[in-house]
């Protein structure tokens, strides 16, 4: 298992990519507490089908590659004499890997007892979905900023693509709703970053 990892995680940040974009396509974004009524929002999560647990389920597994591609950038960071930064990748995956923890574990507990749960704690959890954006905001910061800073010592990724990890950074601080532009502008940058890693060490190795 562990050659496996070796030898092929650098790919692990494409394919949970891919994941996030078909649990999106699934499910779609949760309702908005501050446009819909309570009975719309407890509606929704009651009226959500199989496809929604599927693409629970998915997202755990997101997480999981998510989180074994930090740790595998983090190594390869380390291996070619980074110190500073590598902590900042892993901690930037365990980031991202929590948030979708929590958002799993909401998701599961809306989708499995909503319809019995008290109107308030329907609202209240659906909000929290809706605002728990930050440790994902922190964990693409950190990890932008740790493998573009170190990417002219390593050669992980090219220049111009570590000048986009920069860009995706200053965004991700903009003050809302500017900063949810790096959302998907990190999607694509971690999209990149896995292929070209991988094709620069992944299958060499």
């Amino acid at each position: 298992m562990q050659r496996f990892i070796e030898r092929f995680g650098a790919l692990f940040g494409a394919a949970s990519i891919i994941g996030i974009i078909i649990t999106f396509a699934i499910e779609g974004d949760p309702p908005d507490v501050s446009d819909k009524t309570v009975e719309q929002i407890v509606a929704h999560w009651v009226d959500l089908g199989d496809g929604a647990w599927f693409a629970m389920w998915l997202g755990i597994l997101v997480g999981i590659l998510m989180l074994l591609w930090g740790l595998w950038t983090s190594n390869a960071l380390r291996q070619r004499g980074v110190t500073i930064l590598t902590p900042a990748v892993a901690v930037g995956s365990v980031l991202i890997a929590i948030g979708i923890a929590m958002d799993s574990a909401s998701r599961l507990a809306l989708l499995d007892a909503a319809e019995h749960m008290p109107t308030a704690a329907v609202v209240a959890v659906s909000a929290m979905l809706q605002y728990l954006w930050l440790p994902f905001l922190f964990g693409m910061f950190l990890i932008t900023i740790g493998v573009s800073a170190s990417a002219k010592q390593t050669g992980l990724i090219p220049s111009w693509l570590a000048w986009v990890g920069y860009a995706t950074a200053l965004i991700l601080v903009i003050p809302h709703p500017i900063s949810f532009i790096g959302f998907p502008v990190f999607a694509i940058w971690v999209l990149l970053s896995s292929v070209i890693m991988f094709r620069r060490t992944g299958a060499t190795t």
